[in-house]
């Protein structure tokens, strides 16, 4: 999009190595390779056995696959700390080595300037930091994977000091919600055949708009981005479905209510708002959501079904725990005619 509004969209398609997904955890920013990401998933019912290596909280069942959950804290120098009920893990593959992270609060995904990474000034043995991205208005700490990885993989006698049995949520209510997850975690599909390749592992960002679930393939996602941080400036003339545009890092993108693009409701924008900088063949579109909750890999979900309604922009959907979620067809949202506009 150029700056006389004239909207013929052109961005280049960022390589997945630039991809990090960033993550909180004693109040700072911490972000991981997405290509190390498998999943997002909100914290199960963990079994955690009476000696464990440091920083092991413990295991529990993922597709059938028994994997640690490990907790990054003693390897930054913190002290554990009370874990919540909405904690999140973040699932991950390092050189065929499964095993999840816990943090309290996935912040977004997003790409990192190289230019704004640069090394940690100090090297320390066994450090899991190894480079930092700095900008005018944040830092983000970059977690080394393989570090991360090896020490997961330690077998040694240097047994955790943290009670984690304390730590997890353990009100009657909270426990059984953990168990149901636990639950929900297994799968009688085949275990995961390593290494991943991340073009073929069905990842999908699920975002909500009021009560209904989309799922969105996270091969079209750039990035997340807050409302609040951003001026969104009305266009005339244009449709209600375009909130406007956006500048977003000298980029111009067009602002789309998606709610009100499918069904014809106007989404109103709150303070927890969010948009999501998706990327087609030929431009990039940001599209407004109430809240982005979790990535979780769709490739064995048995129970799609082809979506009955009249839209065509839902390519399926399925129940899960009674609630009805809609996989989007982003090709077809992307190519729409309604979204190339042209201002004089």
């Amino acid at each position: 999009m150029n700056n006389n509004y004239e909207i013929t969209l052109s961005s280049e398609i960022n390589n997945l190595n630039e991809y990090f997904i960033v993550f909180i955890l004693k109040g700072k920013q911490y972000a991981i390779n997405i290509q190390n990401v498998m999943e997002v998933i909100n914290i199960p019912e963990i079994e955690i056995p009476s000696k464990a290596p440091q920083s092991i909280i413990g295991m529990f069942n993922y597709n059938g696959l028994m994997i640690k959950a490990v907790d990054l804290c003693p390897y930054l120098g913190f002290e554990p700390s009370q874990f919540s009920i909405n904690n999140q893990l973040i699932i991950t593959i390092v050189n065929g080595n499964c095993f999840a992270i816990h943090t309290e609060k996935i912040e977004n995904i997003t790409t990192l300037n190289a230019q704004d990474i640069q090394p940690i000034p100090y090297d320390m043995k066994d450090s899991i930091l190894k480079e930092v991205c700095k900008t005018e208005n944040e830092s983000i700490n970059i977690i080394d994977m393989n570090t991360v990885s090896e020490l997961v993989n330690k077998t040694n006698n240097n047994d955790s000091n943290v009670n984690y049995t304390a730590l997890l949520p353990s009100d009657e209510k909270s426990k059984q919600i953990l168990k149901i997850r636990a639950q929900q975690n297994k799968s009688t599909q085949e275990v995961f055949s390593f290494p991943f390749n991340l073009n073929t592992m069905n990842q999908h960002i699920l975002f909500t708009l009021d009560n209904h679930n989309y799922y969105l393939d996270l091969k079209f996602v750039k990035e997340f981005i807050s409302i609040k941080r951003l001026n969104i400036t009305k266009l005339p003339y244009t449709k209600d479905y375009i909130k406007g545009i956006i500048n977003l890092k000298g980029d111009f993108l067009v602002v789309l209510d998606l709610k009100r693009f499918l069904n014809n409701d106007i989404n109103t924008i709150h303070e927890g708002s969010k948009l999501i900088i998706a990327k087609g063949k030929d431009f990039n579109i940001a599209i407004l959501v109430d809240e982005i909750k979790y990535i979780k890999n769709l490739k064995n979900i048995d129970n799609h079904r082809t979506f009955s309604g009249n839209s065509k922009y839902i390519s399926s959907e399925f129940m899960e725990d009674d609630k009805l979620y809609s996989i989007l067809n982003f090709e077809k949202i992307i190519n729409d005619d309604r979204l190339y506009i042209n201002i004089s």
